[in-house]
């Protein structure tokens, strides 16, 4: 299940909750969202960034405009971190995570990122066949995981399509190092009565740089290999640097 449809059912099923006949609103929790955003709140992409990819990207245009539908906020690398998922208003199959990691000490935004999910893709499906149908659990976690050998610790991730990102925490180790674990608490409304939490049992970023349209392009592969409620799995998504420039915010307060 894509992380769109799984948060989809996730509101879906609490979606009426908030009918609260003589009943005062309860209090919103989305108020210290950067950028001075809201769940609900419009989030609009310049193209360029994106047609300056060209096809050389798995990042994909999210469209015109895209909606705030969950928000979560954890520490990532020692970094404080907010992850904004996204849905386009004009074609509800088109979604994203606007990854803003924090300053130090400063409640600022450092470093922006557009990260698309790519579970449909072979890089997803490929490494899980390879652990076999008759393994269990604790072998397909070892086998992203286990120390000295586990994917996600390796200085190189390659994807089916040949591709080959170097490992950016610890980048100047050639040897395998331990994944980073984290807790997230994904919001799915803006009161915080529906949440759902994700154990990020071993997370790494990877990055690549390949020529685009006028230059260098950068791209990342931030991988999880996370449990929540329904089970094990691994998610990989692909993202693209941006800057403010490219971001247009009509509903910030």
């Amino acid at each position: 299940m894509s992380m769109r449809h799984y948060l989809r059912q996730k509101v879906s099923s609490v979606k009426f909750r908030f009918r609260r006949d003589g009943k005062d609103e309860p209090e919103r929790v989305d108020g210290n969202l950067p950028l001075q955003l809201r769940h609900g709140s419009r989030v609009q992409f310049s193209e360029a960034p994106f047609l300056l990819a060209a096809e050389g990207s798995f990042v994909e245009f999210p469209g015109d405009e895209t909606l705030v539908t969950a928000f979560s906020e954890f520490d990532l690398g020692g970094l404080k971190t907010f992850c904004l998922y996204l849905e386009c208003r004009e074609d509800e199959e088109q979604s994203a995570m606007l990854m803003l990691l924090m300053k130090e000490h400063v409640d600022e935004v450092d470093e922006i990122y557009l990260f698309q999910e790519q579970y449909e893709l072979p890089l997803y499906h490929t490494h899980l066949n390879e652990v076999g149908e008759s393994e269990d659990e604790t072998t397909a976690v070892d086998f992203w995981l286990a120390k000295d050998e586990g994917v996600l610790g390796m200085p190189l991730f390659h994807t089916p399509e040949e591709l080959s990102y170097e490992r950016l925490w610890g980048y100047d180790e050639d040897r395998w190092l331990e994944p980073t674990s984290t807790d997230e608490q994904i919001i799915l409304d803006q009161f915080g009565e529906n949440t759902t939490q994700v154990n990020h049992v071993g997370t790494m970023l990877f990055g690549r740089i390949f020529e685009g349209l006028g230059g260098d392009i950068q791209e990342y592969l931030f991988t999880s290999a996370q449990r929540d409620d329904e089970g094990f799995r691994v998610r990989i998504w692909a993202g693209i640097p941006l800057t403010l420039a490219d971001i247009n915010l009509p509903d910030a307060l």
